[in-house]
């Protein structure tokens, strides 16, 4: 299955299979409700959404949302957890000894591509951007163990330095490549500065992938 096929993290993570003891979780109620949250919190923010509302857009009862979420707060912190994980799973990269670097951070860049195009993901990212812009405190918590390894691509990167073939730190390095492709890819999409055509966005992550492993590159089959 592609990464743009997937379907949303809340309903393959097994995290959300397990309940309260004697309840089955509705994963349909469930996906329903966080729909529903994403809507309300991008219109009020988290400080005046309202969980009745939340219920009501959802067509499930206030009692539902509570078992699922505990509150306004879980409901909240389970949507930030949902961003990561799309993220993660979605724009994710694993090491291939016998493939060039090139080809393997080209197609990162494209799978990242790919996750900003949805726009379901784009509204769910908007609404915890909003919300972390106001109060980092509600959603720093929970996404911090996924940006300390820049989402996985940590990993990749120390792979590769293991293998010979990149030479650094490989969290600095993680975070170089990071800033490169939120610079061409994701601000300018959660922004709305409009879509550079895909020539445009071809060249720039060309031309970011081709500095990166200039600079940071150890073999010279990967420069």
């Amino acid at each position: 299955m592609s990464a743009s096929a997937l379907p949303p993290v809340s309903a393959r993570s097994p995290a959300v299979a397990a309940s309260r003891p004697g309840r089955p979780v509705s994963l349909e109620k469930r996906q329903a409700i966080l729909e529903a949250a994403i809507d309300e919190f991008t219109e009020h923010g988290y400080d005046h959404a309202s969980v009745d509302a939340i219920a009501a857009r959802a067509e499930v009862s206030k009692r539902t949302l509570y078992n699922h979420f505990g509150s306004k707060e879980g409901l909240f912190a389970a949507l930030v957890d949902e961003v990561a994980q799309r993220i993660s799973m979605s724009a994710s990269i694993e090491y291939e000894a016998a493939e060039p670097l090139r080809a393997q951070l080209l197609r990162y860049a494209n799978e990242s591509r790919r996750l900003m195009s949805r726009p379901a993901n784009l509204r769910l990212l908007r609404a915890v951007l909003a919300e972390h812009i106001r109060h980092p405190q509600r959603v720093e918590p929970v996404l911090e163990k996924y940006w300390r390894t820049e989402y996985g691509f940590t990993d990749w990167v120390e792979a590769a330095r293991r293998d010979g073939r990149l030479a650094g730190d490989p969290v600095r390095l993680g975070q170089v490549m990071s800033s490169m492709m939120k610079s061409i890819i994701f601000w300018p999409t959660v922004l709305g500065r409009g879509t550079p055509s895909h020539k445009q966005t071809d060249a720039a992550m060309s031309d970011a992938i081709e500095m990166f492993l200039q600079f940071y590159g150890a073999a010279r089959q990967d420069r």
